[in-house]
């Protein structure tokens, strides 16, 4: 089985004032790869947020997963053709425990996202590269 994000369409209900008909985005299957350490003695505790608008869902974070991670997680997000267009923004992170705040392993962007719109019932992959100050820092799909 492919590792990756899997998408189904669903174009009923609307968003916002507009009007604008909404689909549900599935996304599984969701695999990152050469993430950074942010830990010095421990491994990541890695979990992925995707946002796009003012909508976000984020993983359930793996402990120890370290570098490369594979999410179970099945997430939805309500997306219009705008958020499409726009593309979904990807952060990946740390979790740490305590008072500290958690880690940013890397920031990516799912794009191309409108390809959806031809075959809307078919399972699609993709990726996107992860920075972390400037740098590549893995990679997730």
């Amino acid at each position: 089985q492919d590792s990756g994000c899997s998408v189904v369409f669903s174009s009923r209900g609307t968003l916002g004032a507009m009007s604008e008909p909404v689909k549900k985005l599935i996304l599984r299957e969701i695999d990152c790869r050469g993430l950074r350490s942010a830990d010095f003695l421990t491994k990541n505790d890695v979990y992925v947020v995707f946002k796009v608008g003012t909508r976000k869902v984020k993983t359930k974070y793996i402990s120890g997963g370290g570098k490369n991670v594979k999410f179970k997680d099945v997430l939805e997000l309500t997306v219009s053709d705008a958020d499409l267009e726009a593309g979904i923004d990807v952060t990946v992170w740390d979790y740490d425990v305590g008072p500290d705040p958690d880690d940013l392993l890397g920031v990516g962007k799912l794009t191309q996202l409108t390809t959806l719109k031809e075959h809307p019932d078919q399972k699609r992959q993709f990726d996107t590269k992860l920075m972390y100050k400037g740098k590549h820092r893995g990679d997730c799909t």
